[in-house]
């Protein structure tokens, strides 16, 4: 995901990307970055090893987290350096976006770098390196994308950046429910993304099997949970999030890798967060508290595995 939007913003912007994985910053640098599939786009960005470099180099303006959750106190760590130098150069406060999975990672950044400067971003596709040379297909597309903010500061850089990436073609829209756009994608994972990294599927046999069920039972509980929360997501959106996945039947949702490969899934910032707020609002979720203490087993074994 980092790759692809980076190959975007480069179409209206000089972009770097921290990469810290030598064998993934070796093949940016040798083959840049090329998008095939639903999206196609090609770049030559910038490549520094870590988060201190992008000092070196000038400082940056906007900044666009894209680890996945588990990754997100690592790096803000090393943010908080980066952004205090950038600082200290003249060139202002960098403005961080933040486009992870889940309802809280915003928060969480802000909480972490005690900053109000985070924007979220909710993006409608998906993306999978597909070959030696580090091609990203991008399975699905389906646009607006959406920007929004919880400081008002940020109104004119979220209209800002919408605008500038819908000039390059990646439709983007500003919004001032940006939590209605974030609960919408959150709920939809919640469901879908656990079931198939426990039966070990693409999304296409999860909704051909019996375990659909168990997609519908999540998406009707996280509609349930969100409306106590506050947040109306409309009559049919069952429906609506039925249609959206299934427009990436043969996905294969990044927390299966996390399951295969034995990484710590996302499931902290998926189902267990809408199954705490459920409980905190006496809404009954048990389908997500079940698969919320499956995946976690997972969790749990990771962590055994490596003390």
């Amino acid at each position: 995901m980092g790759s692809s939007l980076a190959a975007i913003t480069s179409r209206f912007a000089s972009t770097a990307m921290v990469c810290r994985n030598p064998e993934r910053a070796a093949q940016i640098f040798e083959h840049g970055v090329r998008c095939t599939g639903a999206l196609e786009a090609k770049a030559e960005p910038i490549i520094v090893r870590n988060a201190a470099e992008l000092a070196d180099i000038g400082g940056v303006k906007y900044l666009f987290i894209a680890v996945k959750t588990t990754a997100l106190g690592q790096v803000c760590q090393e943010l908080a350096p980066l952004r205090e130098s950038i600082k200290q150069q003249g060139c202002g406060e960098v403005k961080l976006i933040s486009y992870q999975n889940g309802i809280d990672p915003g928060r969480s950044i802000m909480k972490l770098l005690d900053t109000k400067h985070v924007m979220r971003m909710v993006l409608r596709y998906g993306a999978v390196i597909r070959d030696a040379m580090g091609t990203v297909e991008i399975i699905m597309h389906d646009p607006p994308h959406f920007i929004g903010c919880l400081d008002d500061s940020l109104k004119v850089d979220c209209a800002y950046l919408a605008g500038c990436f819908t000039d390059v073609g990646f439709g983007t829209q500003y919004t001032d429910a940006i939590e209605h756009a974030v609960w919408s994608k959150a709920i939809i994972n919640a469901a879908i993304n656990p079931v198939c990294a426990l039966v070990n599927a693409d999304i296409g046999s999860v909704f051909e099997s019996p375990s659909r069920e168990l997609v519908i039972r999540m998406l009707d509980e996280g509609v349930a949970v969100a409306r106590a929360e506050g947040i109306e997501l409309g009559e049919g959106f069952r429906e609506r999030a039925l249609e959206l996945a299934s427009k990436s039947t043969h996905h294969l949702p990044s927390m299966v890798d996390d399951i295969q490969k034995g990484r710590p899934s996302e499931v902290g910032q998926l189902n267990r967060q809408i199954v705490d707020r459920a409980r905190a609002l006496e809404v009954s979720a048990p389908t997500h508290e079940t698969i919320d203490a499956l995946i976690e087993t997972f969790d749990w074994q990771v962590y055994h595995q490596k003390r």
